[in-house]
């Protein structure tokens, strides 16, 4: 049972949703290029930048068995937004690659509490709807669009610099948002019962949803890391930098609004398995065409599926492979081991490979897509999930 509401209100879920990919649309295709702007080479920024995915490892379960023990996950997540915007605000002050790392590493690990927590709650508030969460979850995709968009206009006209102060009111916008949610607490019960997640980490299907997940997020490592490098080398503008990562989020968009149709036609089981198939051909095009305006186009409209879709899906799985006690935990090691560990190596990988071209490296992105649905026929192929 939800311990919310009914009426808790789902407007200001979208609205953290919109906030926080917002701050994501910051970071992803825009960060590498304010390091660069920095004076960092290729393979410090991918350093830097596994530093941030790499938080991202430990971070979400120790905020999860941490949010167990408090009466309500806002304290925390309210905790964790005012300890974001601290820590980010050295950025400033940061001299040298240490330092930078120290002040990436330190918000990372405060901001990486939050999505799994609301993550939960959403699943919670609609009782594992995926029609209702999409509903919910693309107002992330529109305030990423509109993040991209409009930061990548302005690089055409300002400087890189002031992306942290834009980064930080951000930040700002999330923790104020917090305080207008009902901090209902939970009933503690059943505290005494705490079931442990070890026992589930020997089930093959979750070995094989974790593996899944893993090599997905290291083959989007090069995509977040250097795309918007890879684009500004073959001398896209800024403002077609921002327009290409808009476009796979508008593509996001509409298959979150009408996921309903899309889960119509198919089992979820063989949407996992296209959208793996798609992600591998996505890099494949990034790799071999990127001179192609039209075909990275195209590549982009993929996002809809090497992202959106399999996210929905990933998110459905969360609760059948965990108890609902053990959602919180569930959901953490899934972002964990996949935007954290995952993330990180790519990040990594693809800093040091850099300097081989990036037809080498979005083909070894492609390759790990391959890998994931190889492992994901064999080993998910009798959970279900309907």
């Amino acid at each position: 049972m939800s311990e919310f509401s009914p009426a808790f209100p789902k407007s200001r879920l979208s609205l953290f949703y919109a906030l926080f990919f917002a701050l994501t649309g910051c970071i992803m295709p825009f960060w590498g290029l304010y390091l660069q702007h920095l004076g960092f080479g290729a393979d410090e920024i991918g350093a830097l930048i596994a530093s941030f995915s790499g938080v991202r490892i430990f971070a979400p379960n120790v905020w999860a068995w941490f949010g167990q023990r408090l009466d309500s996950p806002l304290q925390m997540v309210r905790a964790a937004g005012v300890l974001t915007a601290i820590c980010f605000s050295a950025i400033w002050i940061a001299d040298g690659f240490w330092q930078v790392l120290g002040v990436m590493a330190l918000y990372g690990f405060f901001w990486s509490a939050t999505l799994p927590q609301y993550e939960v709650l959403t699943m919670r508030l609609i009782n594992n709807c995926l029609e209702q969460y999409s509903r919910i979850r693309l107002w992330g995709s529109i305030g990423f669009v509109v993040a991209v968009v409009v930061i990548g206009w302005l690089l055409d006209y300002i400087s890189i610099r002031w992306l942290p102060v834009v980064m930080l009111l951000l930040m700002l916008g999330i923790l104020l948002n917090s305080f207008g949610i009902p901090d209902q607490r939970r009933e503690r019960k059943l505290s005494h019962a705490r079931l442990s997640i070890f026992p589930l980490l020997k089930e093959p299907a979750v070995l094989a949803f974790i593996a899944v997940n893993f090599l997905l997020q290291v083959s989007h490592g090069p995509y977040y890391t250097f795309f918007s490098i890879y684009m500004q080398e073959l001398q896209y503008s800024g403002a077609a930098i921002g327009g290409l990562w808009a476009l796979g989020v508008i593509a996001e968009v509409v298959l979150f609004w009408k996921i309903g149709f899309f889960l119509r036609q198919a089992s979820l089981r063989r949407w996992l398995l296209l959208s793996l198939v798609l992600t591998s051909v996505r890099w494949s095009m990034v790799a071999l065409f990127p001179d192609s305006l039209l075909l990275m186009l195209v590549a982009q409209l993929f996002h809809a599926f090497s992202f959106a879709m399999l996210h929905a899906v990933c998110i459905r799985y969360v609760p059948v492979l965990f108890p609902d006690s053990l959602q919180g935990q569930g959901q953490a090691l899934y972002s964990s081991v996949g935007f954290g560990l995952g993330g990180a190596l790519g990040a990594w990988g693809s800093g040091h490979l850099w300097a081989l071209g990036g037809l080498p490296v979005f083909m070894l992105a492609a390759g790990a897509s391959v890998l994931a649905l190889l492992v994901a026929w064999a080993g998910l192929k009798n959970v279900a999930t309907t």
